[in-house]
């Protein structure tokens, strides 16, 4: 659910995409009560990753970068892309112990900032006839 969050806004598209995951992990058709009333009750403000990280500790890379899969999947859920959940990511990633390279390709990175002002324009619009 920490993933859901990761945009400060909690749409429903993304509560609903973690319950989905978990009944397919699961293999379940419903999610067992106390695993649904943990979702509805879920605080980021009282998530401690480390904590949560910690019970992956000694998984494989593979079982980790499947983790991180299924977190990039509720944060498209809402159809929207945020750089804090790329953030959301980076963070989760660290907190397993993942190198950079093995997760890279599931995040945005910003080389550089341009002002395109006019270039813009003519990208848009072509060269103004003259």
């Amino acid at each position: 659910m920490d993933a859901a969050h990761a945009d400060d806004t909690l749409e429903g598209e993304e509560k609903a995409a973690v319950k989905r995951l978990l009944r397919e992990i699961l293999e379940a058709p419903t999610l067992p009560m106390d695993l649904d009333f943990r979702i509805e009750e879920f605080s980021p403000q009282r998530f401690d990753l480390a904590a949560t990280a910690a019970a992956f500790a000694s998984d494989p890379p593979a079982v980790k970068r499947r983790l991180l899969e299924l977190c990039a999947v509720v944060h498209g859920a809402d159809g929207e892309i945020e750089f804090s959940e790329d953030e959301q990511l980076r963070r989760v990633a660290q907190a397993l112990g993942m190198p950079p390279e093995s997760y890279d390709d599931m995040v945005v990175t910003v080389i550089e900032e341009i002002e395109l002002g006019e270039d813009l324009d003519k990208l848009r619009y072509g060269d103004a006839p003259g």
